[in-house]
């Protein structure tokens, strides 16, 4: 076996060790304090955890969703002269620059997030912009 198939192999099967996962942390500010929310993206599924602590000491763990739209192979629009004109051959799944997600409080309140992604097909490792306000008014403005 060569070296550079060796080194291939050993590099795929780290890959797949790894549950296809990666991690970070996303910047943000909210009432004049800085915040660091960490995240936990799955690279298949376009969807990941975070978790964050306010200085309320409210620590808030949930779950983000990146939005995605299937289009299946019976769609066909030949001799329409719209930017709607679709001929789709086969399923396919396009992924949406935008993601929501939902944290839930160990002090019992909830948070909403909202994303734009810079990057769709990466996820949020490709940065982007995103506000998150809890139940009790609380926001999050963040940059990443």
């Amino acid at each position: 076996m060569s070296k550079l198939l060796a080194l291939f192999l050993i590099s795929q099967s780290l890959f797949m060790l790894t549950g296809c996962e990666s991690s970070g942390t996303i910047r943000g500010v909210s009432d004049g304090q800085a915040v660091k929310m960490k995240y936990k993206q799955n690279l298949i599924e376009n969807e990941g955890k975070l978790s964050v602590t306010l200085q309320t000491g409210e620590t808030f763990t949930g779950k983000f969703v990146q939005k995605s739209s299937t289009s299946s192979g019976n769609a066909l629009g030949i001799g329409q002269s719209t930017d709607e004109d679709k001929v789709t051959i086969n399923d396919s799944t396009t992924i949406s620059s935008l993601a929501d997600a939902v944290l839930i409080g160990n002090k019992g309140h909830t948070m909403h997030c909202k994303f734009q992604l810079s990057a769709p097909d990466i996820g949020i490792d490709g940065g982007g912009i995103g506000s998150c306000k809890t139940s009790t008014g609380k926001t999050i403005q963040m940059t990443f």
